[in-house]
């Protein structure tokens, strides 16, 4: 059945900021997928290229590299915090507006799509203690990922059964996912990317 290339794609929320491996929600998904293919006929690969403190408008500059090079079957996106974020240098801007943070997405999704991505995966921002606008832009993608026929995977609403206990899942900067939090954003995104991968391995059966 051949190769399936899973490529998860972000900010420091994907790279697992201040929490070793195996214990990032990327970690996670990568062992829950190699147990569910092990001894069998697919070869299953997973990269995770996430950078601290990328925007939206920094991970399209490493695309070549972090995403066209690879040529991922399958694409899970995840970019937001570090977008709406605002710093005293900009005088109250956010380091990317909403208008080109829906561009900068629908742009990482062509591509992906050029490079041979067979299916795309939007995930909205977990919510923070910390005094960010993330609201309109976790509505941005889901607005793209319906206009653009992507899976959204909505981590906003995986956290609101738990948003009276955040403190439990963030580190103590308020932000980042602590060891607890990593493993319920992969509890939320792991069906999709399983689902993901079942369709490509579909996909090509069909073909």
């Amino acid at each position: 059945m051949g190769s399936v290339h899973v490529v998860f794609m972000g900010d420091s929320i994907t790279a697992g900021q201040h929490i070793a491996s195996p214990k990032r929600w990327t970690d996670i998904v990568s062992d829950r997928l190699a147990h569910a293919y092990f001894d069998t006929e697919v070869t299953l690969r997973t990269s995770a290229r996430g950078v601290s403190g990328d925007t939206t408008r920094l991970g399209l500059e490493r695309f070549p590299k972090d995403m066209q090079a690879l040529l991922p079957d399958v694409l899970a996106i995840q970019f937001g915090l570090n977008d709406c974020n605002c710093w005293v240098t900009d005088r109250g801007l956010p380091r990317v507006s909403p208008a080109a943070y829906h561009a900068n997405l629908v742009e990482m999704i062509n591509r992906a799509r050029k490079f041979g991505a067979r299916r795309v995966i939007l995930s909205t921002n977990h919510p923070t203690l910390r005094a960010l606008d993330f609201a309109p832009y976790n509505q941005i993608v889901r607005d793209v990922a319906f206009l653009n026929d992507a899976v959204l995977c909505d981590i906003e609403r995986a956290f609101d059964n738990v948003y009276r206990e955040l403190r439990e899942y963030l580190l103590p900067d308020q932000v980042h996912l602590n060891e607890t939090g990593h493993r319920l954003y992969a509890d939320a995104i792991y069906a999709l990317v399983a689902a993901a991968v079942r369709d490509v391995l579909s996909s090509r059966t069909r073909q």
